[in-house]
């Protein structure tokens, strides 16, 4: 039975002040990582890597893909923390603990964070191993991680919850290097997306579809974080033969990608 109940606030910055201890100080970007993206970043920077179980405020569920620990280190001169891996709710987890990694990332001072992702193409333009900068988001898993919060600044403005300022960054970041850039849907999952559902989300809109990433990016908002956010295409929504397992192979096979546009983003903020 997973314990539903979301970290404390005094749990989040004990926890905090173990990432800030390891990086020297307080944390200037942190990263989440998706789905078999953490290995790619490895040659990039020097790092210690903080299991999740030393954390206290941080879920662990072990999935293919999610490595489960906090990469802490100095990276083009920048503190960075990057969390390799997430929980999901589709594996039973409260939507505030699905956006811990959020919270903490906050409480060790980030200002900026990064968001990335495993995701299908509905836009048929796409093609795995492409990559997508996020401009906006369709938030269909029926969940938001601000309901019962207290009143002060619950109704958010998410005109734009994926800073402008930050996606004209990557862009400069990515150069030549071809970047996509559109709308990722996030769902509850487990399952993949049928032909049926694929076909209406890209008829509202949707250019990626995945199971995290818009939960995280309400809370970074409400928590006053400048956030960016990469999809690396998989797969196309809908077709046969999707699995996690070709999910995570493509997204590992796509990594060094998103490592090299990373490496080249902390250059320009």
């Amino acid at each position: 039975m997973i314990d539903r109940r979301a970290p404390s606030d005094k749990v989040l910055s004990r926890d905090a002040a173990t990432i800030e201890q390891l990086a020297g100080g307080t944390i200037d970007v942190a990263i989440v990582l998706g789905t078999g993206l953490s290995t790619a970043l490895h040659q990039h920077w020097s790092f210690t890597a903080l299991p999740y179980d030393r954390l206290l405020g941080i879920p662990v569920a072990p999935l293919l893909g999610h490595a489960g620990e906090v990469m802490v280190g100095v990276w083009r001169g920048k503190r960075v923390a990057a969390f390799a891996g997430r929980v999901h709710l589709y594996q039973g987890f409260s939507a505030q603990q699905v956006t811990a990694t959020v919270r903490l990332a906050a409480e060790a001072g980030a200002g900026t964070i990064l968001l990335t992702n495993a995701a299908g193409a509905t836009n048929e333009s796409y093609a795995a191993g492409d990559l997508m900068l996020i401009a906006d988001q369709l938030n269909l898993t029926g969940h938001n991680p601000l309901v019962a919060l207290p009143q002060q600044n619950l109704f958010l403005d998410c005109s734009e919850l994926y800073s402008e300022r930050l996606r004209a960054h990557m862009r400069a970041a990515a150069g030549s290097q071809s970047l996509h850039e559109g709308v990722y849907a996030g769902l509850l999952g487990p399952t993949y997306e049928t032909p049926a559902e694929a076909r209406w989300l890209r008829t509202i809109g949707a250019d990626a579809v995945g199971m995290s990433t818009v939960l995280e990016a309400i809370v970074a908002k409400y928590r006053g974080l400048n956030t960016v956010g990469v999809s690396v295409i998989t797969n196309q929504a809908g077709a046969p033969a999707t699995g996690h397992d070709a999910v995570n192979a493509a997204a590992v096979k796509a990594g060094d990608r998103l490592a090299e546009l990373i490496d080249a983003f902390l250059m320009h903020v």
